[in-house]
């Protein structure tokens, strides 16, 4: 069987009266916490709605993507298989898996974008060429 492309995750949402609140942890049921520890998180703003982010893979890297404003497509491609994702709730997250390139595009005015790694930072874990990326997941 074949390694998954993506996983949608589900984040406890409250109306706390004053607001909505998301909470992202790496504790608690299984069904309700982030599925690895966390080691990164990025907020990403100001994208234009023909803008694109990401266009890369990652060699080890697992993250969570969450439209927490506005909301984005994510296109996705393990070099076998593609597949499109839209992200527009803030309580749900896309588990973007290792060797998988990911293109965030389309956004929504506005769009908060955030991102939970399970990796520190390290430039030596992105494959950011298309044709390495088809090369490395050929192997």
């Amino acid at each position: 069987m074949a390694n998954p492309l993506y996983k949608i995750l589900t984040f406890p949402l409250s109306d706390t009266k004053n607001g909505l609140l998301t909470m992202f942890q790496a504790t608690g049921p299984a069904s309700k916490k982030v599925p690895f520890p966390i080691r990164r998180v990025l907020a990403i703003t100001g994208m234009k709605g023909k803008d694109h982010r990401g266009a890369h893979a990652h060699f080890k890297t697992k993250q969570i993507l969450v439209a927490l404003r506005g909301g984005c497509t994510v296109e996705l491609d393990d070099g076998k298989r593609k597949s499109h994702v839209r992200l527009n709730k803030q309580n749900e997250g896309l588990l973007l898996f290792p060797h998988v390139w990911h293109v965030m595009r389309d956004f929504k005015p506005n769009t908060t974008l955030l991102v939970i790694a399970d990796t520190a930072y390290d430039e030596k874990d992105y494959i950011r060429r298309y044709a390495q990326f088809s090369r490395v997941v050929k192997k």
